[in-house]
């Protein structure tokens, strides 16, 4: 078999009845954190955008734009709905590991588009939670066979998603629609030849632009024409992987274990995610929580703050702290990838979520003036904590304007697989974003019918919960 009909059999394979008890739960806490974050981009300049074409545009009613209630094509919804997740950087982060030693992408991203086809086929939840665990499992194991992965990418100018996001979701959009080994196969086939996305979305000189937010999304959307196509019989090369010009070849420039492709999954790598608890890069999660633990542990008020000095990784200075962009962010895309901004707002409001990246906020001159404050510099010692398992170390000082010196170091941050953050913790943070939309009664309704995903007979169940009261469903 070609590696196209080769990873189309695993996605066709793979039961509900084969997932472990951990497994569907890790779904469910992915779920609602996805779901909660989606809320806390509903408003954004983005999601407003692609709303307003989605009312323009008149598609079928097959799906619904989350909040509005808008009725629209499974693509479309997918664009929409992508784009509010994406929003804030604060969706879940994946690792091949326990030890999360390395990123592998936000694969919570991909609940958006699994829900939209799901909804349009009335699948049980069931489907869906498998559907969620196959796309964790094959994003990783695209991740897994290409040694060195980010900068593989990176040194051809491309970002996470290219090849991957589109390829897995033409096997999980195949796998929705009913689509069999052959077309799934074609669908990936097809989707894998096109959706191709540059790494200017990531390292733009300026300010990273709004388009960052369709990463996933616009990748999601390709993969799910790919499987509408294929379910029609379109047909696309097989051996888009591994052929002359493929991806194999033009993607990684020849750097991918194909044979790793064929291999079986050995483990759930689901349960290596990372659910973050500040709306920031994953990277700066270490910082924030030692900015944090000591501003509300010695009561250190934003006045009171002479300087701030911050050791990390090296990776984490030369992406997050590397430019006069970086310590003077213009808009959020940028902001939540500073660590100035960001130790900034912390120690301003003692929390870093999605009230502290409005245009008021980016405009304060209380956070500008505490931002020069900040200093940050690159800790070998952390650079071995990180490569042993601990993404986003830090040790953070706060010296006052009374000459009191304040240390936290926090060398897995919570949320950290091996440092997991709570069911309680979830909950409380989607009840953050979705409460400023809804009351109590519908979030214990969207929080009990997520917990119980398994036993719904059609996801639109679910779906129905995620409108705002007073918002009106409509085609048009």
């Amino acid at each position: 078999m070609t590696i196209a009909e080769q990873l189309a059999h695993e996605a066709k394979g793979l039961t509900f009845r084969e997932l472990p008890a951990e497994v569907i739960h890790r779904v469910k806490r992915s779920m609602l954190d996805t779901l909660g974050v989606g809320f806390g981009g509903y408003l954004s300049e983005p999601s407003q955008i692609i709303q307003s074409m989605v009312r323009e545009m008149n598609g079928p009613g097959e799906s619904t734009v989350f909040g509005s209630g808008l009725k629209t094509s499974c693509l479309y919804a997918t664009l929409a709905n992508g784009v509010m997740a994406r929003y804030l950087d604060y969706t879940d982060r994946s690792f091949l590991t326990k030890e999360a030693r390395n990123h592998t992408g936000h694969h919570g991203e991909s609940i958006p588009p699994i829900l939209a086809v799901g909804e349009r086929q009335h699948s049980t939840g069931q489907e869906v939670i498998t559907a969620v665990v196959l796309t964790y499992e094959l994003l990783n194991k695209i991740f897994g066979s290409i040694p060195g992965y980010d900068s593989v990418l990176d040194k051809r100018g491309w970002v996470h998603e290219t090849m991957r996001t589109p390829c897995v979701m033409a096997l999980v959009a195949g796998r929705l629609l009913g689509l069999d080994e052959e077309q799934m196969a074609n669908a990936l086939a097809v989707a894998g030849c096109f959706n191709f996305e540059l790494g200017i979305l990531n390292w733009c000189e300026e300010e990273i632009p709004m388009a960052r937010n369709l990463r996933f999304p616009y990748g999601a959307y390709g993969g799910i024409l790919g499987a509408l196509l294929a379910q029609k019989g379109f047909k696309g090369p097989l051996n888009v992987f591994e052929g002359h010009h493929g991806l194999a070849e033009v993607v990684t420039g020849g750097e991918m274990d194909l044979e790793k492709l064929r291999q079986p999954r050995k483990d759930w790598t689901i349960l290596n995610t990372w659910i973050k608890r500040f709306a920031a890069g994953g990277n700066m999660q270490g910082l924030l929580e030692a900015t944090l633990t000591l501003v509300k542990e010695h009561d250190i008020r934003a006045e009171d703050v002479a300087e701030v000095r911050i050791k990390t990784t090296s990776l984490t200075c030369r992406i997050l702290a590397n430019s006069e962009t970086r310590r003077y962010p213009q808009t959020t895309y940028t902001a939540d990838h500073s660590s100035y901004y960001c130790t900034a707002v912390a120690i301003l409001d003692r929390a870093v979520g999605p009230d502290q990246f409005t245009d008021e906020k980016l405009r304060d001159p209380r956070v500008r003036e505490l931002a020069d404050k900040v200093f940050i510099e690159p800790d070998s010692r952390l650079d071995e904590v990180a490569s042993l398992g601990s993404s986003g170390p830090a040790i953070v000082e706060i010296l006052t304007k009374k000459g009191e010196k304040y240390n936290c170091e926090v060398l897995r941050p919570r949320g950290h697989a091996m440092n997991p953050v709570t069911d309680a913790d979830i909950e409380e943070k989607f009840r953050s974003m979705a409460g400023k939309f809804m009351g109590d009664k519908q979030m214990r309704q969207i929080i009990d019918t997520v917990y119980n995903l398994e036993k719904l007979h059609d996801i639109g169940e679910l779906i129905k919960l995620l409108v705002i009261p007073g918002q009106i469903s409509q085609k048009s």
